[in-house]
This record gives C-alpha cells, sequence and structure tokens, in this order.
C-alpha cells in the first residue's frame, strides 16, 4: 500500500510539473488577430513612448521649443531604426542606429509571439500554417501602418526607405515571432540535405558578429583612457551626458559590424579616402565622439592584429563541420559542395549587414561612413566559402577513410570469427568422439566383467554339481549358496534352484534306501 501511494504522488507531481511548464493561455476574451493587432501596436506605442521620455527633459530645459517639436522627434528617431536618415544638432546622419533597430525587432517578435501563443492555445497546440501566415501578416500590416504615421509626423520625405525598412522589420519579427509561438519550424519543408544549412549559416555568422564585438570591446578597453578624456571636453554632464552614453550606444552594433569587417580584413572607413583594418590604419579628421577615441593611431601593418584573421577561419570551420554533421553518411564531393554552399550564405549574411553599417555622419568628407564595400562581401564569401568547402572535404575524406578501415576491420573481424567457430567446432567433434570412445569402452569392460562372472558362476555350478552326491559336502554346498543366494542376480536365482534339487535327491535317494530293507529295524529288535 505504501509502495502504490508513493507511486500515485510521483504520477500527481510529474503531472502537475509538466502542466506548470506549460505556456498557460493568456487571458483575452479577444479574437486571436485582434490580439495580434493590439500586440504589435503596443510594442510600437512603448518603443515610441521611451524615445519620447528621452526627449522630455531636453525639452523642458529648453524654452524655445514646442511640444509638436518634441513629438517629431520622438518620430524622427523611431524611423532612424527603420533606415530614415535624421537630422541630429544640424547633422544629417545617414548612418542607421542599429540599435534601434535590434530593440524594433525584439519588441515586435515578443509582441507577435504573444498573439500567436494565443492562437496555438485555442487551437489545441495545432494551428493551421494558414493562421499562421496570417498572424505574420497582420502583424506586418501595423508595422506598415504606424512608419506611415510617423513618418506623415515628422515630415520627412523618405518615405520608400521608411516602408522598405518597416517591411523588413515586420517580416523578420513576425517571422520568428509566429514561428515560436505557433511552435512550428520555419525551416521544416527544406530537403533533407539541407536541413543543417540554418543552423551552419547561423552558427557561422554568431562567431563573427561574436569576433567583431570582441574587437570592439578589446579596443575600447585598451583606449580606455582616450574614451574618457572626449567626454569630458565635450563636456555633457547631467541629463545631456546620460543622453550622450545614449545615443552611442544607439551606435554600438554598428560599430560592432565594422569591428567584423575589420577582422575578415578590409575593415571600415571614417570619411573618403579613409579606412582601418589590421593591415594598415589611414584616418583623417573625425568627428569628436567618444566612442571614436577607441579608433587606432595612423600606422602600417599591425602583426599582433593579424591574429583576428583567425576569427573568420574559426567561423567556417565550425559552420563546416556543423552541416556535415547533418548529413552523416556523406563523402567528401557531397562535403566539399555543402560546405561550400554553407559558406556562400554566412558570406552573403555578412555582406547584407555590412551594407547596413554604411552610411554617413554628415556632408563632404563624412558622406562615407562605415564597412567598406564591396571589398567586405568579396572577403566574406570568399574566406568563409573557401574555409568551408575544405573543411567538409576533409569531413568527408576522413569518413571515407573511416569506413574503408572500419570495412576492412569488419572483414578481418569476420574471417576470425570463422577461424574462432570452426576451431570450437573441432574441438567440440573431438570432445564428443572422446566420450564415445570412452563409453565404449567402459560398455565392453562391463560386458566382460559380466562374461567373467558368469563363467566362474558356471564353474561353480559345476563343481557343486559333481559333489553332491556326498553327504559331507552339503554344508560347502550350503555354505557357497548362502554365498551365491546373497548376490541380487539371476545367476544366484538359478544357483538356489540347483542346490534345492540337489536336496531333494538326496531325500528321495535316503527314502528309497529305507524302502529296500524294510525288516532292518525288526531283524534288529528280535535279535
Amino acid at each position: 500500500m505504501g509502495t502504490s501511494g508513493s507511486t500515485s504522488t510521483s504520477a500527481r507531481f510529474v503531472v502537475e510539473s509538466s502542466e506548470a511548464d506549460e505556456p498557460r493561455e493568456p487571458r483575452v476574451p479577444w479574437p486571436w488577430p485582434v490580439v495580434v493587432l493590439a500586440a504589435a501596436a503596443a510594442a510600437i506605442l512603448a518603443q515610441w513612448l521611451a524615445l519620447a521620455g528621452i526627449i522630455v527633459p531636453e525639452w523642458l530645459s529648453s524654452n524655445g521649443r514646442s511640444f509638436p517639436s518634441m513629438l517629431v522627434a520622438a518620430s524622427s528617431l523611431w524611423l532612424s531604426g527603420h533606415g530614415v536618415p535624421i537630422d541630429i544638432i544640424g547633422i544629417h546622419v545617414g548612418l542607421i542606429p542599429l540599435g534601434l533597430t535590434c530593440v524594433s525587432l525584439l519588441l515586435g517578435e515578443e509582441a507577435c509571439r504573444y498573439g500567436t501563443r494565443v492562437l496555438w492555445h485555442r487551437h489545441d497546440g495545432h494551428p493551421p500554417r494558414r493562421h499562421v501566415g496570417e498572424a505574420i501578416a497582420l502583424h506586418t500590416t501595423i508595422e506598415l501602418l504606424a512608419a506611415i504615421i510617423m513618418t506623415a509626423a515628422a515630415g520627412t520625405s523618405h518615405w520608400v526607405t521608411a516602408m522598405v525598412g518597416a517591411l523588413l522589420i515586420g517580416l523578420c519579427s513576425g517571422l520568428v515571432g509566429a514561428s515560436r509561438g505557433a511552435r512550428v519550424n520555419p525551416f521544416g519543408g527544406l530537403p533533407r540535405w539541407a536541413r543543417g544549412l540554418p543552423k551552419a549559416v547561423g552558427s557561422t555568422v554568431a562567431i563573427c558578429l561574436a569576433g567583431g564585438s570582441a574587437a570592439l570591446a578589446v579596443a575600447l578597453l585598451v583606449h580606455a583612457s582616450n574614451v574618457v578624456h572626449l567626454h569630458q571636453q565635450i563636456g555633457a554632464t547631467g541629463w545631456g551626458g546620460v543622453c550622450l552614453i545614449l545615443l552611442q550606444l544607439a551606435w554600438l552594433p554598428t560599430m560592432a559590424l565594422w569591428g567584423t569587417a575589420w577582422t575578415v580584413g578590409p575593415g571600415f572607413a571614417l570619411g573618403t579616402e579613409t579606412f582601418v583594418s589590421p593591415l594598415g590604419t589611414h584616418l583623417g579628421i573625425v568627428p569628436a565622439l567618444p566612442v571614436l577615441g577607441a579608433l587606432p593611431s595612423n600606422g602600417p601593418l599591425s602583426p599582433a592584429a593579424c591574429a583576428w584573421f583567425a576569427v573568420p577561419v574559426t567561423a567556417g570551420i565550425v559552420g563546416g563541420i556543423l552541416v556535415m554533421k547533418s548529413l552523416p553518411e556523406a563523402g567528401f564531393e557531397i562535403g566539399a559542395g555543402i560546405g561550400a554552399l554553407s559558406g556562400l550564405l554566412s558570406g552573403l549574411v555578412l555582406a547584407i549587414l555590412g551594407l547596413l553599417s554604411r552610411g554617413s555622419l554628415g556632408d563632404g568628407r563624412l558622406s562615407e561612413v562605415g564597412t567598406i564595400m564591396p571589398a567586405m562581401a568579396g572577403c566574406a564569401v570568399g574566406i568563409l566559402t573557401l574555409v568551408t568547402m575544405l573543411c567538409g572535404f576533409a569531413v568527408g575524406m576522413t569518413r571515407q577513410l573511416q569506413s574503408e578501415e572500419s570495412r576492412q576491420g569488419r572483414a578481418e573481424r569476420r574471417e576470425a570469427h570463422k577461424e574462432a567457430h570452426a576451431a570450437k567446432s573441432e574441438e567440440r567433434a573431438r570432445s564428443r568422439a572422446a566420450r564415445k570412445q570412452a563409453k565404449a569402452e567402459k560398455k565392453a569392460a562391463a560386458e566382460a566383467a559380466d562374461a567373467e562372472e558368469t563363467r566362474a558362476v558356471q564353474a561353480e555350478d559345476l563343481d557343486a554339481g559333481e559333489g553332491a552326491t556326498s553327504v559331507e559336502n552339503e554344508s560347502s554346498w550350503k555354505d557357497t549358496g548362502s554365498r551365491r543366494i546373497t548376490r541380487p542376480t539371476a545367476a544366484s536365482k538359478d544357483i538356489k534352484a540347483v542346490e534345492e534339487e540337489i536336496i531333494g535327491h538326496g531325500i528321495y535317494d535316503s527314502i528309497q534306501n529305507d524302502h529296500g530293507n524294510p525288516d532292518n529295524g525288526d531283524t534288529t529288535h528280535h535279535s
């Protein structure tokens, strides 16, 4: 009874734990399309309010600005994350603050995931793919409507840029959020040979981006004194200093992409006819932003900086291993081809990100700022394609050699097994033959012993028959008979019968003798 109770308690605990891990349905009474629309609108409104909240203290401190100008500034900041140029302190900035773009993507993804989770629960965990696509379309539509409203409020003429940026952000965030909320794999329809490509490409790009971010972090640590000095020279204190830091954080992902281009080789530029790369640095006058104090000084090739070229090589090796891991039976031909395809796609993704990190920080010399294109795209595609192709070839060749060795080893093991089996069979046959021979010898010995015993018994019987007429030999016959009677065999029974017959003959002879002399007693009496 105690065991049954503990088992039921454990089962109940497991069920309760599984139910606790299961995401609960959002408690909203609205239909799921309304939830998707409301969540997308709430995410956009939250981001816009946060940007407006950053501007409000500056607007309060300035007496000459009106409240509508503050709203226009918040809308312009929101649009800058979608690729629309913005004017900051009279400077036309065309460099996209990818930090704001990432915030829009994260908020949009979470909003679409929330709405699609309602759809998932109301279809008992099996939402139709058509509804998932409709959720993505609704989310993207809200993003486009918000871009139209913001563009009209900001009074900018870059309508096409705003629409394209909103479309891309809406589709990307909606696709990821809907896939997570509905628990649908967007790459589930790929053929078997291509199912490992998303993971391999994503890992390769992630390692390259991590390497670029690490290079940026090392540069900031090495030149920290220059960064602090520039910040002090600007004299931004209080809320102005906070806004300056937030402004630089908004462009920090863009600078991380510059670091990625630097590790790949071509580097980036801060103005026309300038470049910053491990192979050398040539800069002119740069903007007085504290974060730009981490730039290296002008000079030729730095041997220590060339060690960062290991980042794309490592990324390519990891991508090649991952894509070959998804095809365990692929040889070196397929490995080289699928590895080259993985490297090509990874290089194209980095090239697209490099394009997003290009722009301007004003007019004149600073009209060309960011990743040096198309050199960065060519190096990324070339290096990653070559490394992943060689890695796939090496893994496939290693598999083929191991397969041949394993086949040879299996053949040798089969031959050894056959020889061992034949030896065991021969040993068993010999053992059976020896046992049969021993059994036959034992049987022959037993038969010989029985024959000898039979002959001995017959001899004894003959001797007993010859001496039966003498009365003196009766005792010996009895002794012999008793000795033979003790044998619990058929021969002892025959001997007993013979003895009884002899005794009977003796009694019969004595009676006949008495009848042959009838007056013997009387004659004796009369005398």
